[in-house]
C-alpha cells in the first residue's frame, strides 16, 4: 500500500505528511482509558487503538460511539501483559485453545515465545476476525489494524495475516518500520 492510499485510509488527503500520536490500549482498564480520553479530548493525542479482549473494552467503545470523529485502530490482542489482570480471547475458548494457556487466558509475554511455537493459523485468523468484528458490530468505524506485543518470531505467516485482514477490511495496518 502507498502513502497516498494509507492517507486516504486515515482520513487525510494523498499528499499530507502525517504525524500521529497514538494511544496504545485503550480497553485495557479504567485508568488507561481515562488518560486516553482526556488526552484525546484535550487534543494531545490524535488515535488511539482499542484492545476489544480487554475489561474495559465497553467503556472505551462507548467513547468513540459519542466521539465519531476520533480515528482509531483495533489493536488485535492475543497477549495479556500482566500476571496478576489477564484476558482471554473474545471467541469461544474452545475454538481456539493455541491461543490460552491451561487457565483459559492468553498468555503472558513471558509465555509467547510457547505460544508462537504451537499457535494454529486458523485459530489466530478466527480470534483476530471476531475482534474485528465485534468492533464492527458496535457500529463503529476502525481506521487501522495494530497489534499488541506480539512478537512473530519468524513466523512469517501471522504477519501476511494481517496484511489479507486489513486489505480485506478496507483497513491500514500499522507496521514496525
Amino acid at each position: 500500500m502507498n502513502k497516498g492510499q494509507t492517507n486516504r485510509l486515515l482520513g487525510y488527503p494523498p499528499d499530507a505528511r502525517l504525524l500521529i500520536i497514538n494511544a496504545d490500549d485503550f480497553g485495557m482498564c479504567d485508568s488507561v482509558n481515562e488518560a486516553i480520553m482526556g488526552t484525546l479530548r484535550e487534543g494531545l493525542v490524535r488515535s488511539t487503538t482499542l484492545m476489544v479482549p480487554c475489561p474495559w473494552v465497553l467503556q472505551a467503545m462507548h467513547f468513540l460511539t459519542d466521539h465519531p470523529e476520533i480515528p482509531f485502530g483495533i489493536h488485535l490482542t492475543v497477549i495479556s501483559d500482566p500476571d496478576f489482570y489477564r484476558w482471554g480471547p473474545v471467541s469461544s475458548k474452545e475454538k481456539v485453545p493455541s491461543l490460552v494457556d491451561r487457565a483459559g487466558y492468553f498468555f503472558n509475554f513471558e509465555g509467547m515465545p510457547e505460544m508462537l511455537a504451537h499457535v494454529k493459523l486458523d485459530q489466530l485468523e478466527l480470534e483476530f476476525r471476531a475482534q474485528i468484528e465485534a468492533v464492527l458490530a458496535a457500529g463503529l468505524k476502525p481506521t487501522h489494524l495494530d497489534w499488541h506485543s506480539l512478537r512473530f518470531n519468524g513466523r512469517t505467516e501471522i504477519p501476511d495475516l494481517m496484511i489479507q485482514l486489513a486489505k480485506e477490511y478496507g483497513l491500514a495496518l500499522r507496521v514496525i518500520g
